[in-house]
């Protein structure tokens, strides 16, 4: 995990304290990362999405870091219509990392 991150740290989860009108996200001492009000569906996707961004933040730290290494070691394997896609993933990976860390959106 990233330990110049300047959000809340730690694996994020969901709670409901109020079935139909309240969900929170903490971190594993039981700071609170965010409040959901309502219980519908949509808020408890939400919260499970909210719960997962350090994850998916640290994944596409590390496959921002993978993908230029692949493409150093394996530049034949890969086809000149895939380079194009690759740099179009890579491009939207650091607009990702950018957008997560307070960048540009």
């Amino acid at each position: 995990m990233n330990t110049n991150a300047k959000h809340t740290p730690g694996k994020w989860t969901t709670k409901i304290h109020q079935p139909g009108t309240m969900l929170t996200v903490e971190n594993e001492t039981g700071e609170y990362v965010c409040s959901l009000l309502g219980g519908d569906e949509h808020k408890q996707e939400n919260a499970r999405l909210i719960a997962a961004a350090p994850a998916m933040l640290e994944a596409l730290r590390y496959a921002a870091k993978l993908i230029p290494t692949a493409r150093r070691y394996f530049p034949k394997s890969v086809k000149f219509s895939d380079r194009f896609q690759l740099e179009n993933v890579c491009a939207t990976i650091g607009k990702a990392i950018s957008q997560a860390e307070g960048g540009a959106q």
